[in-house]
């Protein structure tokens, strides 16, 4: 990077829409924020950056955090609906996999996830713009007039009443000047590039988990029974052939612990032992980089299960992530913060607009000595302030940037939350815009009266 400029030529933008409600990010927070906004009466556009929608949940990765840890269902409401389309199309398995450890979880399909967010935004009216980026905002004082947009038409700009932040990164409040933090490169936890295998015989490796449990070791908090009389479940584990492995030239580097999770369809996996850290997820460079040391990782790591693991010998890869899982980024100063201390004490506030109950999951930057940090929590409540940036007046945000710290943002950042966020912001933008008034200038409890009128559970 050098320190020269260049000046870019003044210009029109032209508007391409107007809406109610605008959301960028196509993920699943975005998604049923601008499902939860139309079902209300708003008209809304919805803007991703890449050609599909789904977000993590389009790479292979399980849906966790619909469960606390006793089991009970604790998110229901529009990702409740969600759930049951992917069944009802055979896209994920009908009932939560047990896990001790992780608490129940879904498997899906990623292109039945694909599928169904395409068919529940065309079904409310949403109007959907996908490669396209969103570059800037326009406004002052905290409220934002207009997002801009750059796509094959060039720049153009969307003007609406409300906004929703549904990148994931917080990428409109950092355009918009509000206020957010982010972990220095060297200190943001690992992120993940995925990928799928067919071909797996997943009874095998059950087989050594039983007949050579010093060889095969999991994570302790993992039982080895689950695994070994399952017929879905998450791996975590294998150290010893990690390390064993990664003494040779050809391994080095490898990631110290086996982690992938078998898929709805007998003979398949998703593989999440690809782990990369070091650089800025909120940079361009940074980011490039992670995805290239990412894509290039893939193969040594899918060489090593093939001659280490048990049930691999013959895998092959069918496809790897569209983009890099990134665990951490900027995380926004809101009116409200998500404490550990919140979540460990089980705080359920009166202005809760989604619960959260999956465990704390940290992963460390350096994995070489295969350091995860993993513990229980209670079932609690992320606030309605939690997704308002400091100074905003008409923008919100949803999924894994809200209002957090870094510990507690391991356990709310998993997709059931980032899908409950998106419902309470995706209605509290059509509220404000009915109503014409700010977002904090919302009667909270409306709100909360209108999520579980349609299905959002907000108690234990």
């Amino acid at each position: 990077m050098t320190n020269k400029t260049i000046c870019e030529r003044t210009k029109n933008i032209p508007i391409f829409a107007e809406a109610d409600v605008a959301v960028a990010g196509g993920g699943l927070s975005g998604v049923l924020a601008a499902v939860a906004a139309a079902r209300c009466g708003a008209s809304v556009i919805l803007v991703e950056r890449f050609s599909v929608l789904g977000g993590p949940a389009v790479m292979g990765l399980p849906i966790q955090g619909y469960c606390r840890d006793n089991d009970d269902q604790i998110v229901l409401g529009l990702p409740e609906e969600f759930r049951q389309r992917l069944i009802a199309k055979g896209g994920a398995v009908k009932d939560f996999v047990k896990c001790a450890m992780h608490n129940p979880f879904m498997l899906v399909m990623p292109e039945t996830v694909k599928q169904v967010c395409l068919e529940m935004l065309l079904e409310a009216k949403v109007r959907v713009l996908l490669d396209t980026m969103v570059v800037d905002v326009a406004g002052e004082n905290g409220a934002i007039d207009a997002i801009i947009i750059e796509g094959k038409s060039g720049r153009q700009a969307i003007a609406a009443r409300q906004f929703i932040d549904a990148t994931g990164d917080a990428d409109l409040v950092a355009r918009a000047g509000l206020p957010y933090t982010i972990a220095p490169p060297e200190q943001l936890q690992a992120s993940t590039m995925g990928f799928i295998l067919t071909d797996v015989d997943k009874t095998a490796i059950q087989k050594c988990l039983k007949d050579d449990p010093d060889a095969y070791d999991l994570y302790p908090m993992l039982p080895r029974e689950q695994i070994a009389n399952a017929e879905y479940y998450i791996m975590a584990g294998l150290t010893k052939l990690a390390q064993k492995a990664a003494q040779e030239e050809e391994f080095k580097g490898l990631y110290g612990m086996v982690n992938f999770v078998t898929l709805p369809r007998d003979d398949m996996v998703y593989v999440n032992s690809v782990h990369v850290s070091g650089k800025s997820t909120c940079e361009t460079a940074g980011v490039s980089e992670l995805e290239i040391e990412g894509a290039q990782q893939i193969d040594m790591v899918f060489r090593f299960l093939q001659k280490y693991v048990a049930g691999f010998e013959r895998a092959r890869i069918v496809s790897s992530g569209p983009f890099l899982g990134i665990r951490e980024s900027r995380i926004i100063v809101g009116m409200d913060q998500l404490t550990i201390d919140s979540i460990n004490k089980g705080l359920i506030p009166d202005s809760t607009i989604a619960l959260g109950g999956y465990p704390y999951d940290f992963h460390q930057k350096d994995c070489a000595d295969n350091k995860v940090q993993f513990s229980k929590v209670p079932a609690y409540g992320i606030t309605f302030g939690c997704m308002i940036p400091r100074g905003s007046r008409n923008l919100l945000v949803a999924g894994k940037a809200i209002s957090a710290t870094r510990e507690a943002m391991c356990s709310s950042r998993v997709m059931a939350q980032c899908m409950a966020e998106g419902q309470a912001a995706g209605t509290a933008a059509a509220i404000c815009a009915a109503e014409n008034i700010g977002i904090q200038e919302l009667d909270v409890q409306k709100l909360r009266q209108k999520l579980r009128a349609d299905g959002a559970k907000l108690e234990r």
